[in-house]
C-alpha cells in the first residue's frame, strides 16, 4: 500500500489540501466503548482526586506516547485485585447490573474480596516503563512543551506503583459509598480472572488516560484535543531540528535522503474502526532474509515520507471522508472490512467515490441508475486540458485479520469508461431472465452478492445457519470490477441452493402465496444466477429453449395442473406439497428417471383437463389454458430432449428459473439482452 500512499500523498500536495501528520510514536489510543471503557484519572499533588470515564468521542482525540510495553499520558492499567470464584463473579455482575442495591452490607462483602492483589510482577514492569522511562523519554522529547511538564510533575508521585495502587483504592471505595458510578468503580477494582490461570499470564487490561488539576485550572487539560495537538507540534518540531542536524546516510525507496532509522512504520487509526500499520516486516519469519535485508532495510522509507504516508491515509479515512473515500462493508467482531476508493488526481469539488459500491439508503436509487450517476460525476471530476487516462480511481479493501494484522485483500485501479462497461454489464447479466409472476427482478448491489452467496436454506425454506460465510463481502465488487473472474464455486454454490429451496419456492409460486420476505429472497437468487449464466454466455433467449428451463416449465405445469385439479374436484384440499414441486429435487439429480415418474403422476390431472375444458363452469378456461400449455411444453420438451442423466450447475440454474419463470411464447432465436455500448 505504500506506493499507492505516495501516490496520494502527492495528489493531495497538488490540490494543496492540508494534511495532519503525527510523530511516529504518538500513537492512538484503543477504541473507548462500553466493554472496555478508559479511567480519567485525575491527580494533584501526589493524590487522586477523582475518577472518570472518558467520553468514547475522546477516542479518536486522545494519543499515547510509547508502545504497548510502556506508554504515556494514556496508557494501560490493570484492576486492582483478582477474583476467580464464580459466584462472587455473579455478585459483581449482579451490582454492576443493578447499582441501586448496593449497600452497606455489599459494601462490606466488597471489601472482604479485596484479596488477590492483581497487580503482578509482569504488569509492575510494564508500569514502571510506563511512568519513569517512557514519561522521561517524552520529557526529554517534548521538552518546549510546558503543559506536558506540568503533567509529568504531577505524575513523578505515582512512579511508585504502591502509592498508585493505594490512591486508586481509597478513590473507588469514595465512590463506592457514595452509590457514584458503580459499574465503573468495580471494574477498576476487580478483574475477573481464570481459575486454571496464573495472575503473571492473566491480569486483564485497563485503559487509563492521567489528568492534572492544574492543567484544567490553566485551561489545557490533558484529556483534550488543545493539549493533544500541542504536544504533538512539540514533538514534530523537535523530530525536524533533529533531523536536520543529522547526517544523511542512506537513500529511501523515493530518493529522499535521510539517515537510517530502525523503527516500525507508523500506525493509523482509522475512524472505520480499527488499526493499521502501513507495513510491517518481523525478523523472525525467516523467509524475509532471502534477499540478506530485513525489516527497515529491505524496504527504507525515510521518516519524512513515513509522515506523508500516515497523514495522506489519515485523509482518506477521516470521518469527515466517510461514505466519500470510505464506508465500511463488513464490520463483524473477527473480519472487518474497509473499503477505500480515491482519484488519482484530487478534483476542486470532491465527489462520493464509494457511492457506486455502497449499499443504497432508504430512499437512494437502485444500482443501475445511482452507478449511471456515479460515472457522469466522475467524468465531471477530469480537469479541461488534462490526459484522457489522467481521470483514474483507485480501490483498496483492507480487512482486519486479527488484533496485531492488517492486510490488503484487494486493490484495483479504474477509469469511468471501464466503470461503464462493467456496471452496464453488471445490470444486462442481473436481467438475464424471463418474466415472473412476482414482478421483475432488478440489478444487484455489489455488496449484497456475498450475503446471498452464504445463505445456506433448509427445504423448508428457513436459513440453516448464519455462521458460515465462505465468500467475503467484498466479493460482489470482485465480480462488478473484474468481468473474467472465475464464477465456477459461485455457480456451485447457487446450485446448492437451488436444490434446497426450488421445491419450497415453486410451491408457494403455485399457490400465490409469496410474502415480502420469501420474495426478496427468490428475485436476489434468480437476479444473481441470471448474471453467474450471462457470465458463461449463456442467455435468456437461448437457454429459455434448453432442455433444463423446459423441463423445469413442465413441471411448473403441473403444480399449476394439481392445483387448479384440487380446487375444482377436491373443493380446495390443496395438499402440502404438488405433484411438480415434490420431484423437483429428484429432477435436477436424475431428470431421465424422473420424467418418467412425471408422466404417471400428472397424467391424472392432464386427463381430467382434457375433458374438463369443454365444460361450461368458470374454471372450464383455466383448465383450457393448463392443457394448452402442457401440451405446448411437452412438444418443445421432446424436441430438445437429450440422454442425459444429470444436470450439470448451469443447467440445474436454469431448471430452477424455468420452474418459477411464466408461461410464454418466446421466440428460438431470441436474445432479449441488448448489446452494450461503452465510450472509448
Amino acid at each position: 500500500m505504500i506506493n499507492e500512499l505516495y501516490e496520494l500523498s502527492k495528489a493531495l500536495d497538488s490540490a494543496n489540501i492540508s494534511t495532519y501528520s503525527w510523530h511516529l510514536k504518538y500513537g492512538a489510543i484503543p477504541n473507548i466503548t462500553d466493554q472496555a471503557p478508559c479511567v480519567r484519572i485525575t491527580i494533584s499533588d501526589g493524590k487522586i482526586l477523582s475518577l472518570s470515564e472518558v467520553d468514547k468521542n475522546y477516542g479518536t482525540i486522545l494519543r499515547k506516547y510509547g508502545s504497548n510495553q510502556g506508554s504515556y499520558p494514556c496508557m494501560n492499567l490493570a484492576s486492582l485485585y483478582r477474583v476467580t470464584d464464580n459466584n462472587v463473579k455473579n455478585e459483581l455482575d449482579n451490582i454492576c447490573n443493578n447499582p441501586e442495591t448496593l449497600n452497606d452490607a455489599k459494601l462490606q462483602k466488597i471489601k472482604e474480596w479485596c484479596t488477590e492483589n492483581n497487580w503482578c510482577e509482569k504488569f509492575l514492569n510494564k508500569y514502571k516503563r510506563s511512568m519513569d522511562n517512557t514519561a522521561a523519554e517524552l520529557r526529554s522529547a517534548a521538552s518546549q512543551y510546558n503543559p506536558l511538564q506540568v503533567l509529568i510533575n504531577d505524575s513523578q508521585y505515582f512512579i511508585d506503583p504502591a502509592l498508585m495502587h493505594s490512591e486508586l483504592e481509597a478513590a473507588v471505595f469514595k465512590m463506592l459509598e457514595r452509590r457514584e458510578n458503580a459499574a465503573l468503580a468495580l471494574n477498576i477494582l476487580f478483574y475477573k480472572g481464570k481459575k486454571n490461570e496464573s495472575a503473571d499470564n492473566d491480569y486483564g487490561s485497563l485503559s487509563a488516560a492521567l489528568e492534572s488539576a492544574k492543567l484544567i485550572e490553566m485551561g489545557i487539560p490533558a484529556i483534550s484535543d488543545k493539549f493533544v495537538r500541542g504536544l504533538n507540534k512539540c514533538l514534530l518540531d523537535a523530530e525536524a531540528s533533529k533531523r536536520s542536524e543529522s547526517r544523511a546516510n542512506a537513500v529511501d525507496a523515493f530518493g529522499i535522503l535521510f539517515e537510517a532509522i530502525e523503527e516500525p512504520m507508523p500506525n493509523v487509526k482509522l475512524a472505520g474502526g480499527f488499526d493499521v500499520t502501513i507495513r510491517t516486516m518481523f525478523r523472525e519469519q525467516h523467509c524475509q532474509t532471502r534477499y540478506g535485508r530485513i525489516e527497515n532495510a529491505s524496504y527504507p522509507i525515510s521518516p519524512q515520507m513515513r509522515m506523508e504516508l500516515q497523514a495522506a491515509l489519515g485523509w482518506i479515512s477521516s470521518a469527515e471522508q466517510k461514505n466519500k473515500t470510505w464506508i465500511a462493508i463488513n464490520m463483524d467482531k473477527n473480519k472487518k472490512e474497509i473499503l477505500f476508493a480515491y482519484p488519482s488526481e484530487i478534483p476542486k469539488n470532491m465527489i462520493s467515490y464509494t457511492k457506486i459500491f455502497k449499499s443504497p439508503d432508504n430512499g437512494e436509487e437502485a444500482f443501475s441508475t445511482r452507478s449511471k450517476q456515479f460515472i457522469k460525476e466522475f467524468r465531471k471530476t477530469k480537469e479541461v486540458g488534462t490526459d484522457t487516462h489522467a481521470n483514474l480511481m483507485r480501490v483498496i479493501i483492507l480487512r482486519k485479520v486479527d488484533k496485531a494484522r492488517t492486510k490488503i485483500v484487494y486493490t484495483r485501479q479504474t477509469d469511468p469508461y471501464e466503470l461503464e462497461r462493467c456496471s452496464e454489464e453488471w445490470t444486462a447479466g442481473c436481467s438475464n431472465l424471463p418474466t415472473f409472476q412476482f414482478g421483475e427482478t432488478e440489478a444487484l448491489e455489489p455488496m449484497d452478492i456475498a450475503d446471498i452467496l452464504n445463505s445456506f436454506w433448509k427445504q423448508s425454506g428457513n436459513i440453516t445457519t448464519d455462521k458460515v460465510k465462505p465468500f467475503p463481502k467484498y466479493h460482489g465488487i470482485e465480480l462488478l470490477m473484474e468481468p473474467d473472474l472465475p464464477i465456477t464455486p459461485d455457480l456451485h454454490r447457487m446450485s446448492e441452493n437451488v436444490i434446497n429451496l426450488g421445491a419450497f419456492l415453486g410451491n408457494l409460486c403455485a399457490k400465490k402465496d409469496l410474502n415480502k420476505n420469501v420474495l426478496k429472497n427468490a428475485k436476489d437468487m434468480l437476479s444473481l444466477i441470471g448474471l453467474l449464466l450471462y457470465r458463461k454466455n449463456i442467455k435468456r433467449g437461448d437457454y429459455m429453449n434448453n432442455l433444463p428451463y423446459l423441463y423445469g416449465q413442465l413441471l411448473k405445469a403441473t403444480d399449476e395442473l394439481h392445483y387448479l385439479y384440487c380446487n375444482v374436484v377436491r373443493d380446495g384440499d390443496i395438499p402440502p406439497r404438488l405433484a411438480g414441486s415434490s420431484l423437483f429435487q429428484s429432477a435436477a439429480e436424475a431428470p431421465l428417471r424422473t420424467l418418467n415418474v412425471l408422466s404417471q403422476r400428472i397424467m391424472p390431472y392432464y386427463s381430467w383437463a382434457k375433458s374438463y375444458r369443454f365444460k361450461s363452469e368458470k374454471e372450464s378456461s383455466d383448465a383450457e389454458h393448463m392443457y394448452a400449455i402442457c401440451e405446448k411444453t411437452m412438444t418443445k420438451l421432446r424436441d430438445s430432449w437429450t440422454l442425459q442423466t444429470r444436470f450439470n450447475d448451469e443447467e440445474k440454474a436454469q431448471l430452477f428459473i424455468g420452474y418459477l419463470a411464466e408461461f410464454s411464447q418466446t421466440p428460438e432465436n431470441e436474445n432479449n439482452t441488448e448489446e452494450v455500448t461503452t465510450n472509448g
